[in-house]
C-alpha cells in the first residue's frame, strides 16, 4: 500500500519530493543548486529526517548505478556530501554517515575506474569532517582492503587508480586517528590493517625511486610540484602515517616495512630505497622514539645473520646512514646497541675464518660497513659516551698478555676491532689527555703498539694521532722531510696545561718506552717508511700538545736511545731500517729545534744534516760525525734555561726502569714535585706517583735526620770521599748502577732474613723498644715540649721586643678615671 502511495508524486513525503527535485530532467544537466539548498535547509531544520533522507538517496544511487546512469550517480554523491557538510553538528549525523559509507562501498564495488575515483573523493571529504557524536560500531575493514587493492592496480589507468587508492588510505588514517582520539572503536593500528597499508605505501614509493644517495640528504618537506605523482603521494602518506604513530604502535608499523624490504630484495647494495624509507620514518616520528627504530633494525640483522652477505651489508649500510638522524635519543641503549654491533662483527670474523664462508671479500665488505656504522653511531653521541664506547671496544679486544691462549682468528679479530677503535676515536675531540688516556686504556694502546701484526701497530699509532691532535696539526706532520721549515707547516702550538703536565709526568717514560720498542719492531718491507712516519708524527704530537720541559727532555732521551739502537751492531737490523731510525731522529730534532727556537740546537742539527749530505753516508753507524752529540744538545738546552739533568741518564727500555726513573725524578727535582702537589689541590685530576719497587738513594743519602751517622758512613763507603756538598751533588747526579743497587737490595734482604732466623722474639722486641721514642714517656714529653718551644720561637721571630704585660701598660688620659 505504501509503495503504491509513493508512486504518486503528491502523496510522497516532503523529504522525498525535495530529494527528487535535485535530479535534473535532462541527464546532461548538472545538479540543481536551488533545490539542493532547499533540501539542506530542510535537513538542518528536521535532523530526525536525516536517516530517511540518506536511505532514500542511497536507493536512488543504487538504481542509477545499476542502470549505468553515471550523471545521476554523481548528483547523488554530491548531494550526500553537501548534507554531510551542512549537518556535521547534528546528533543524527552518525545515521547519515552509515548511509554515506554504504554509498561509497557500492561505488568501489563497481570496479569502474571513474566510479572508484568518485567514491574515493567522497570518502576523503567524509574523513575531513569532525563528528561530535561517536560511532562505536563503525569499521573500515572493507575500505582498507579495497583501497590497498587499488594501490596495486596494473590496468590501463593504473596511475589514476593507485592515486585514488593512496588518497583513500590516507583518508582512512585521518578518520581513524580522529575517532581514536574521541574514543571510537575503529583502530587501524592492528596488525592485519598495517600489513595491508604499509606495503601499499611502499609498493608505490618504489616507483621512480632515487638512484643516488645525494638525493636523500636532509629532511623531507612537502613536494613543490603541482602535479601529484604516485611516488610523491606515497611518500606523503607514509610520513603522515608515521607522524601519527605513537611509541606503542611503532613495532606494528616497522615489522611490515622490514618484511616488504626482505620480500622485494631491497637490501641489495646499494640499498638506496631502504635508506630512503628509513629516513622518512626517522624524520616523521618523535625524536625520542628514534632509538627504537635503530634497535628494531639491529634485531632484524640478528634474524638475518645467516643470510647472504649482501643482505647483511645492505642492513648495515642502512644503519650507517640513518644513525646520525637518531642523534642522542639512542643514549639509553648505548652499550646494548654497540654490543650488538660488536657481536655481529665478531661473528663475521669467525665466519670468515671458517671453511663455510663462500666469499671472503663480501665478509670483509660487511665488516667495513659495520665499522663505518659504529663510527657514525659514535659521531651522534656526546663525548662522554664516545669514551664509554672506546673503553667498551678495548674490553672486547682479545687478550694481549698471553699469546699462547689466543684462539685461531683472534689476531684478525684484533685487527678489525682496532680499526673500529680508530673509527670511533676519529669522532672524539680530546680536551685533557687524562680524560681519555686512563691507565687501563693507555696500557692497552701501549700493548697494541707492540703486537706482532704490523698493521695493528700502525693503526694504533693513528689512534694516538687522532686522540692527541687537538689543533688539527696531524695533516701537516704526517709526511715530513729533513729540510722541513715549520713556517710552512702553519702549526698551532699552545702552552701545555697543568693537568696535561701531571699526566705526562706520570706516564711520559712508559710512553717513550713503547715508542722505542715500536721503532725497533718496524717491518723491513715496503711499509717501513709508513711506520717511521707514523712514529715520528706521534713524537711530534706529544711535543706540540704536551710539550713542557720534562716531557721535551724525555723525547730527547728517546731520540738518543733510538740513535744508539740504530748504531748497535748486535741488532739484526737491515741497512734500510737503520737509516729509517736515523731519519726519525733527524726529522724530529729538525722540527723540535725550530719549535724551541734555540739557535745553538738548530745549528747543531743543521750541521749534522750537512755532514750527512756531503759525505753521502752509506753506513751511518761507522760515521761518528753524522750522529747527533748528546753533550752539544745538552749544552744548548741548558743555556736556554732548561734542566738537562735527566738528559744524561741513558734511555733504558724496560719495565723495571720506569720505577727507577720516577724515583730519580722525585729525588733530583724536588721542587717540581712540590709545585705539582700544590697544583693538584686546584685540579680535578688526581695524580699519585707509583710506588717504587727499588731502593732509592733519596732514602739512603739525603735523609740525614735520625740515624745520620750510619748513612754518612754508608755514603763514605760508596764514594771513598769525605761528605761535602760537592760530593753529594756528584753522587746524586751520577747514573744509576742497576747491578749495584740490585746487589745491595739482595744483601739487605739476606741480612734481614738472617736476623729474624737467628734472633729470638724477645730480643727483637727489646731492641725495637729501645730504639722507639714513643715507648718512653719521658722522651715523648721532651719531644713535644721541644716542638712547642720551637713554634713559639718561630712566632716571635721578627718581633722587636717581648710583648708587655697588660698590667704594666699606661692607659691614655681620656680613658682614665680620676678619683673624686
Amino acid at each position: 500500500m505504501h509503495g503504491m502511495v509513493y508512486c504518486c508524486s503528491p502523496c510522497k513525503p516532503r523529504y522525498r519530493r525535495l530529494v527528487d527535485s535535485i535530479y535534473p530532467t535532462n541527464a546532461r544537466d548538472g545538479l540543481n543548486g536551488a533545490n539542493l539548498n532547499k533540501l539542506t535547509f530542510y535537513a538542518s531544520s528536521h535532523p530526525e529526517k536525516l536517516d530517511r533522507i540518506g536511505d532514500y538517496i542511497l536507493q536512488r544511487l543504487s538504481r542509477d548505478l545499476y542502470r549505468l546512469r553515471f550523471n545521476q550517480v554523481k548528483v547523488s554523491v554530491e548531494t550526500m556530501d553537501s548534507l554531510l557538510q551542512c549537518c556535521h553538528s547534528s546528533p543524527s549525523l552518525p545515521q547519515l554517515s552509515e548511509h554515506h559509507l554504504k554509498m561509497i562501498q557500492k561505488l568501489l564495488e563497481s570496479n569502474l575506474p571513474y566510479m572508484e575515483q568518485l567514491g574515493t573523493d567522497s570518502f576523503v571529504k567524509f574523513s575531513n569532517i569532525e563528528e561530535s557524536a561517536p560511532c562505536y560500531h563503525r569499521q573500515y575493514d572493507f575500505f582498507i582492503s579495497k583501497f590497498s587493492q587499488m594501490c596495486h592496480s596494473s590496468n590501463k589507468e593504473a596511475d589514476k587508480v593507485r592515486i585514488a587508492g593512496l588518497k583513500g588510505l590516507r583518508g582512512v588514517v585521518w578518520k581513524s586517528v580522529t575517532e581514536d582520539i574521541h574514543g571510537n572503536h575503529a583502530n587501524i593500528w592492528e596488525k592485519q590493517h598495517m600489513d595491508k597499508i604499509i606495503p601499499s605505501f611502499l609498493f608505490n614509493l618504489q616507483e621512480d625511486e632515487p638512484k643516488t644517495l645525494s638525493l636523500l640528504e636532509g629532511p623531507f618537506g612537502e613536494s613543490g610540484s603541482k602535479d601529484e605523482t604516485v611516488n610523491s603521494l606515497a611518500g606523503t602518506c607514509l610520513r603522515e602515517l608515521m607522524g601519527k604513530a605513537s611509541f606503542g604502535t611503532l613495532r606494528v608499523v616497522i615489522e611490515p616495512v622490514l618484511r616488504h624490504l626482505d620480500l622485494h630484495k631491497k637490501w641489495q647494495p646499494p640499498p638506496i630505497f631502504a635508506i630512503h624509507v628509513f629516513r622518512i620514518i626517522l624524520y616523521s616520528i618523535q625524536s625520542k622514539s628514534s632509538y627504537y627504530v635503530i634497535q628494531e633494525l639491529i634485531d632484524h640483522l640478528d634474524t638475518m645473520s645467516s643470510s647472504d652477505a649482501s643482505v647483511r651489508i645492505g642492513i648495515a649500510s642502512v644503519l650507517s646512514s640513518i644513525v646520525s638522524i637518531a642523534g642522542t635519543s639512542i643514549g639509553p641503549l648505548l652499550l646494548s646497541i654497540f654490543n650488538s654491533l660488536l657481536k655481529h662483527l665478531r661473528a663475521s670474523v669467525e665466519f670468515q675464518q671458517s671453511k663455510k664462508c663462500p666469499s671472503t671479500e663480501d665478509e670483509k665488505t660487511y665488516q667495513e660497513t659495520l665499522i663505518n656504522a659504529m663510527g657514525d653511531f659514535a659521531n651522534a653521541l656526546p663525548d662522554y659516551q664516545k669514551v664509554e664506547m672506546m673503553m667498551f671496544t678495548v674490553g672486547n679486544i682479545p687478550s694481549l698478555s698471553d699469546e699462547r691462549k689466543n684462539r685461531e682468528g683472534d689476531a684478525f679479530l684484533q685487527h678489525v676491532l682496532v680499526k673500529t677503535l680508530l673509527k670511533v676515536a676519529t669522532r672524539f675531540r680530546t680536551s685533557y689527555l687524562a680524560t681519555i688516556f686512563t691507565d687501563s686504556f693507555l696500557n692497552t694502546l701501549q700493548q697494541l703498539a707492540l703486537v706482532p701484526d704490523p698493521q695493528v701497530r700502525l693503526i694504533t699509532q693513528k689512534i694516538f694521532h687522532t686522540l692527541l691532535d687537538r689543533h688539527d696539526n696531524v695533516t701537516s706532520l704526517q709526511s715530513l722531510d729533513l729540510e722541513t721549515d715549520i713556517s710552512d707547516l702553519q702549526l698551532t702550538v699552545e702552552k701545555c696545561s697543568s693537568p696535561d703536565q701531571m699526566f705526562m709526568r706520570k706516564n711520559a717514560h712508559s710512553i717513550m718506552v713503547s715508542l722505542y720498542r715500536a721503532t725497533a719492531l718496524m717491518p723491513e718491507d715496503a711499509d717501513l717508511k709508513e711506520h717511521a712516519d707514523a712514529i715520528l708524527c706521534t713524537m711530534l704530537l706529544f711535543c706540540i700538545e704536551a710539550g713542557y720541559d720534562e716531557s721535551i727532555i724525555e723525547l730527547f732521551r728517546l731520540c738518543f736511545g733510538v740513535q744508539t739502537l740504530a748504531m748497535d751492531q748486535e741488532q739484526p737490523f737491515s741497512v734500510e731500517k737503520r737509516e729509517a731510525m736515523h731519519n726519525i731522529v733527524a726529522r724530529y730534532l729538525n722540527v723540535c729545534s725550530q719549535l724551541l727556537a734555540i739557535p745553538a740546537l738548530y745549528q747543531h742539527v743543521h750541521q749534522v744534516k750537512t755532514n750527512r749530505v756531503k759525505g753521502s753516508n752509506e753506513d751511518l753507524d761507522e760515521d761518528v760525525i753524522s750522529t747527533f752529540d748528546r753533550n752539544v744538545v745538552s749544552e744548548a738546552l741548558k743555556n736556554s734555561g732548561k734542566d738537562v739533568t735527566q738528559l744524561s741518564v741513558p734511555f733504558l727500555a724496560s719495565r723495571q726502569s720506569e720505577a727507577s726513573y720516577l724515583e730519580q725524578m722525585d729525588m733530583i727535582d724536588g721542587k717540581a714535585v712540590e709545585k705539582f702537589d700544590a697544583q693538584s689541590m686546584d685540579s680535578s685530576f688526581e695524580w699519585t706517583p707509583p710506588e717504587s719497587t727499588q731502593i732509592s738513594r733519596r732514602n739512603t743519602v739525603f735523609s740525614l735526620d735520625g740515624g745520620s751517622t750510619n748513612r754518612v758512613s754508608h755514603l763514605q763507603s760508596l764514594t771513598g770521599l769525605p761528605v761535602t756538598v760537592h760530593n753529594l751533588k756528584e753522587f746524586a747526579n751520577r747514573p744509576i748502577d742497576k747491578l749495584e743497587e740490585k746487589r745491595q737490595e739482595e744483601s739487605y734482604q739476606k741480612e734481614v732474613l738472617q736476623r729474624f732466623r737467628s734472633t729470638g722474639f724477645e730480643e727483637i722486641s727489646d731492641e725495637i723498644a729501645r730504639n722507639n721514642d714513643e715507648t718512653d714517656i719521658m722522651r715523648c714529653i721532651s719531644r713535644i715540649l721541644s716542638k712547642r718551644t720551637e713554634k713559639v720561637r718561630m712566632k716571635n721571630e721578627g718581633r722587636s721586643q717581648k710583648p708587655k704585660n697588660i698590667f704594666s701598660m699606661d692607659m691614655p688620659a681620656f680613658v682614665s678615671v680620676k678619683p673624686t
